[in-house]
């Protein structure tokens, strides 16, 4: 069994309906997880094996997150997980529309003559 874990604070996340919506805060990327997805997630979160959770989509979904620098394998013992049966396919949308508002730093970013946020130039 393979246990995961986020790779650090700068990765948060909030419910919504059903759906799970992940925010990579060191590169301003969202992701949007749909009902599957956010099982899965809340599955790694906890400790679960995503493999033990969904036998057909729980290795690829791992991989995915792993790909995308959200979560990273942990040298705990997975713990025991229930098998569930999703309808759908799990789903990680990946946006990075909104980057350089996320990324900008409206106390301390601030021009005098353009007002603030002033996005950095290297962005």
């Amino acid at each position: 069994m393979a246990r995961y874990k986020l790779v650090g604070p700068d990765v948060v996340h909030e419910e919504f309906d059903g759906e799970i919506v992940v925010l990579n805060l060191q590169t301003g990327q969202y992701f949007g997880l749909n009902e599957a997805g956010a099982a899965l997630w809340m599955a790694v979160e906890t400790g679960h094996d995503p493999v033990e959770v969904s036998t057909k989509h729980g290795a690829a979904f791992a991989t995915r997150l792993v790909a995308l620098g959200l979560i990273v394998e942990s040298d705990e013992v997975a713990l025991p997980a229930q098998v569930q049966d999703f309808a759908t396919a799990p789903l990680i949308e990946v946006y990075d529309d909104l980057s350089d508002l996320i990324l900008a730093d409206p106390i301390h970013d601030v021009d005098e003559e353009r007002g603030w946020p002033k996005v950095p130039e290297d962005t």
